[in-house]
């Protein structure tokens, strides 16, 4: 008679990495952005750059009217020079005032003066009208100084080196302040942003080995953390966590990118398919085939990955685990192996 069985599948235990496989979608965006507010209300007199193009930090990128700001100099210097000559006269008055005052002091002391007439030498000779005329002098000095300062942002530069990536002004027109003239962005080092739990944000640190998938950029590529908060995102209740990547030039900013950030990694560790371990009578136990024949071990587990399942000990490397038709075998049970040899 033909001895009956039951067909299993194993696998060789072997000593290998372990580690925990995390996946998360986040956002591209440049590494620094600039956006150009013009330094003052005036007409927009030319354009140096398009939507595309590469800049320089510090190179021209419009030039504003300046016939305007110009006057505005001028009246600003009129009224700084005026103020000046105001002063200079002041003190000099002040100055012939102090030495009337002083020959009216030795006549009011010999009796010659009334006491009325000292008062009166006494409050021409006084410097009050000197500190409010310098006052009046250092307003007009700093009036005089912003108007030179607006003469000179008449020419508005990049202050970063990037793509520009946004134009809304146009020749002739008038440049708000209120809204970005330009915008430049650098996208040749581009950082990926995703958000993530506490559960998981204390296993991630700066300089940690990630992988980026972009689809829409084809690329699949290996990169690193740059900066992981340590405060919460009032917003999301989530930890904000920053990836750096050079950009393939196909990266644009705000596409989605994968991301997956290995955590909980164990080297040299022993391990199983989650579905080889079973529970019995509160014990973990995994089948182990030899000679045809079934044995349960009792086995004491570690680290979970979701699909795999430390095993801390009650097995050895090179042992034949049964990883399926577990469920239909018991201790002792003739089995025969299909697949996994």
């Amino acid at each position: 008679s033909e001895e009956s069985f039951i067909a299993v599948e194993i696998e060789i235990l072997q000593r290998s990495q372990l580690y925990i496989e995390n996946k998360f979608t986040g956002r591209a965006y440049p590494s620094n952005d600039a956006y150009i507010l013009p330094p003052l209300m005036a007409e927009v007199e030319e354009i140096n750059v398009s939507v595309g193009d590469l800049v320089k930090k510090d190179q021209a990128l419009f030039r504003l009217d300046k016939k305007n700001i110009q006057n505005q100099v001028d009246q600003a210097n009129a009224a700084y020079q005026a103020a000046l000559a105001n002063l200079a006269m002041t003190t000099e008055q002040i100055n012939a005032a102090k030495d009337a005052f002083e020959r009216t002091k030795s006549l009011y002391e010999s009796g010659v003066v009334s006491r009325a007439q000292y008062d009166q030498a006494e409050l021409a000779a006084s410097e009050k009208p000197i500190n409010t005329i310098s006052k009046s002098v250092e307003q007009a000095r700093l009036a005089y100084t912003q108007a030179v300062d607006a003469l000179d942002n008449t020419i508005v530069k990049a202050p970063i080196e990037g793509t520009v990536t946004s134009v809304d002004i146009k020749e002739g027109q008038i440049a708000l302040s209120s809204q970005p003239a330009i915008v430049i962005m650098n996208l040749a080092q581009m950082t990926v942003k995703i958000n993530v739990t506490e559960g998981i944000v204390n296993n991630l640190f700066v300089g940690q080995p990630v992988e980026i998938k972009i689809d829409s950029a084809d690329l699949e590529t290996n990169a690193e953390i740059i900066s992981v908060s340590n405060a919460v995102d009032p917003m999301t209740n989530l930890y904000n966590v920053e990836i750096s990547l050079e950009n393939n030039s196909l990266i644009k900013a705000g596409m989605f990118a994968q991301v997956t950030i290995n955590t909980d990694i164990r080297e040299d560790r022993l391990s199983v398919p989650g579905n080889a371990v079973l529970e019995k009578n509160g014990v973990s136990i995994v089948y182990v085939e030899d000679n045809g024949m079934a044995f349960e071990k009792k086995v004491i587990t570690g680290l979970d990955t979701g699909q795999r399942v430390e095993i801390i000990s009650g097995l050895e490397a090179g042992q034949r685990i049964i990883v399926k038709g577990q469920n239909y075998i018991s201790d002792g049970s003739i089995v025969k192996v299909v697949r996994g040899e």
